[in-house]
């Protein structure tokens, strides 16, 4: 029973760290307005092609010891870490979901959320085909909600539209009060717009959830960046990691959280 456990988490993470690979091509070529199909992937700085064995995710980062075969150039470290991350949020999702076809939409959500997380990071953008791509895969759990019975919505034809709305509507306020309050921009378009796809893929209410998280996250860290590593308050922190980890931590624990606050 473990080995059949076992063997079945193991193909889980290799899918994972799969599509991490595939994610990391999405991550540097997409701001670069780059097809993320071709050339194939090749090394930064002396433009060798790289071959099937060096782009086995992770094991060809330490086998190379992190150096490019041909000239001996540095690989970031940043690449086995996408990979592993895209490797335990596919584990935890499997965990969560099982043999499902909510696994399967909550590992490309997650997938496009993973892009979202490093864009963001690496050129303080999220890029309106990303939020785009999103959206239109977000009518997948429309579709399954209505042609397979999942229980993705309460409120009938209105609920998909309220759950895009609602939590982008909320942070689009916020974006706005910001501006009036602070005199500065404090959330960007492209984390209201993003909420969009989040929307409709985990409804209206886990999304004001990952709104709070993200907010409670960034807060926090803000916190540090200022107290503990003595950085300047006007640094401009990219906000859409805190949302992607917000989101995730609302869908695989937000209802066990809201029936907490309810209780209470």
């Amino acid at each position: 029973m473990w080995l059949d456990y076992f063997i079945i988490y193991g193909l889980v993470f290799v899918l994972g760290i799969t599509i991490g690979s595939f994610l990391n091509v999405c991550i540097y070529r997409i701001p670069e307005k780059m097809s993320i199909i071709k050339p194939r992937s090749r090394c930064g700085s002396c433009g060798h092609t790289l071959t099937a064995w060096e782009l086995i995710p992770i094991f060809s980062w330490l086998i190379l010891k992190g150096k490019c075969h041909n000239c001996n150039s540095t690989i970031s470290v940043r690449y086995p870490l996408v990979e592993l991350l895209e490797g335990l949020i596919f584990l935890l999702v499997f965990h969560k979901f099982g043999v499902s076809v909510l696994t399967l939409v909550f590992w490309l959500f997650f997938a496009i959320m993973t892009a979202v997380f490093f864009i963001d990071l690496d050129h303080k953008i999220i890029p309106n085909k990303v939020v785009i791509f999103a959206t239109i895969v977000g009518f997948i759990p429309v579709g399954l909600h209505y042609t397979m019975g999942y229980d993705f919505y309460s409120d009938g034809l209105l609920e998909p539209l309220k759950s895009a709305l609602i939590p982008s509507g909320v942070m689009l306020i916020i974006a706005l009060l910001s501006v009036v309050l602070f005199r500065k921009v404090g959330i960007g378009m492209g984390d209201v717009k993003v909420y969009i796809p989040i929307g409709l893929f985990i409804g209206w209410r886990l999304s004001l959830l990952s709104i709070w998280l993200a907010f409670f996250l960034g807060g926090t860290f803000g916190v540090l960046w200022i107290v503990v590593f003595r950085k300047s308050k006007n640094a401009y922190i990219p906000f859409a990691p805190f949302i992607v980890i917000g989101t995730l931590v609302s869908v695989l624990l937000g209802e066990s959280i809201l029936k907490f606050i309810l209780v209470r």
